[in-house]
């Protein structure tokens, strides 16, 4: 007898959004220039990310791992809030860490893809 796909695509799906414990800044300008900062905030908030526009995030968001995509461009004049930052756990990533995360369907390591003033 044979099973529905519709069986075996319930049993293969995940159980919860990839980045659901996840809040995500953006300073950069989208990704490559395959997206802008619209469609990269859409991305985003359909994995299940929070997105934030507020700085003061780091002091509200302490359940959820904290990340700013940036371009290394955004943190050379900004090394003492960089410090600050890394200190209370923010993460300066890369957009293409988010972007290889989705595709790969797994969070990537971060040291692959820290930004460093």
């Amino acid at each position: 007898m044979q099973r529905s796909r519709q069986s075996n695509l319930a049993h293969n799906l995940p159980t919860s959004l990839l980045f659901e414990k996840f809040s995500i800044m953006l300073k950069c300008d989208g990704c490559q220039k395959l997206m802008n900062n619209n469609e990269l905030i859409e991305l985003v908030k359909l994995s299940g990310a929070k997105h934030t526009i507020e700085s003061y995030f780091s002091r509200l968001q302490t359940d959820l791992t904290r990340i700013v995509l940036c371009e290394k461009e955004y943190l050379v004049q900004r090394k003492e809030i960089y410090e600050k930052c890394i200190h209370i756990g923010i993460h300066f990533l890369s957009p293409e860490w988010f972007l290889e995360s989705l595709v790969q369907y797994r969070i990537q390591p971060f040291e692959d893809y820290q930004i460093l003033p």
